[in-house]
Parts: C-alpha cells; sequence; structure tokens
C-alpha cells in the first residue's frame, strides 16, 4: 500500500483518457480527412461512447471475477490495438467501427482503475487515492 501505486493507477487512467478523449478533440479533422457532414462527424462520438456504455458492466463484472490486474493489463493493450486502428483506418465506417472498439476497451478503465486505487491506497487514504486517480481522467482530456 503505497502512493507510488496510486501513482501508477493514475498514470494508467491519465494514458487511458488520453486516448479516448482525443476522440473528441479530432473530430474536426475527422471531418476533413473523410469528407463527412458535421452530422456524420457527430456518429464519431456516438459510437466511442456506445462501445464504452456498452461494456461498462461487463467490465465491472469481470474486475469483481478477476480482479483489476488482468482488466488493466488487457484494456490498455486493447486501447493501443484501437488507437492503432483508427490511425490507419481507409474509410469512415472503418473508423467508426474502431471507435467503437476503443470504446470498449475504454470501459475497463472505470472499474479497473477504482478497484485498484483502492487496493495500492495507503490505510485511511482510500478517498484521496480515488480522487488522485481521477485527476488521470481531467489530465488525460485535457492534453487530448
Amino acid at each position: 500500500m503505497s502512493w507510488r501505486g496510486v501513482s501508477l493507477v493514475s498514470a494508467w487512467q491519465f494514458t487511458a483518457s488520453l486516448c479516448f478523449y482525443t476522440v473528441f478533440a479530432a473530430t474536426a479533422f475527422v471531418r476533413e480527412g473523410f469528407g463527412v457532414s458535421l452530422g456524420v462527424t457527430g456518429l464519431t462520438v456516438t459510437a466511442v461512447m456506445l462501445g464504452y456504455t456498452a461494456l461498462l458492466f461487463a467490465t465491472g463484472a469481470a474486475t469483481d471475477a478477476f480482479g483489476e490486474r488482468p482488466l488493466l493489463v488487457y484494456g490498455l493493450l486493447a486501447l493501443a490495438a484501437g488507437m492503432a486502428f483508427v490511425a490507419v483506418a481507409p474509410s469512415f465506417p472503418v473508423l467508426l467501427a474502431a471507435l467503437l472498439f476503443v470504446g470498449f476497451a475504454y470501459a475497463t478503465a472505470m472499474p479497473a482503475t477504482n478497484r485498484a486505487a483502492i487496493h495500492v491506497a495507503p490505510p485511511g487514504r482510500e478517498a484521496l487515492a480515488m480522487n488522485v486517480k481521477q485527476v488521470g481522467v481531467t489530465a488525460g482530456s485535457a492534453v487530448s
């Protein structure tokens, strides 16, 4: 139980949030790069949020069943793969599929990092550790 562990969990959350929230910041580039309308561009945000929302309950249950470590490891690997898929998407429909996958991968973030922050927090400092971890969400989205 240490602040080093809380820092690692926060860094994981920062990295995951940086990837996830970049989608929101990149919509102007999507519109230009794929030549789609403003309304159709909005589907990028819908796709990533749909993926995230669709798997939240499942990733919470998986975190309870298997612990946070596998979800942290495989979730971040899946997120990296999804972002690579986004970067090379040759068409708008393929981009939407990649963004749906990114949302699926990001769904591991909340249950796994929340549980990890509690488990690695110094005794009696669990709420503070959770707040430190949540800074990763804000910082990652701000940097994106």
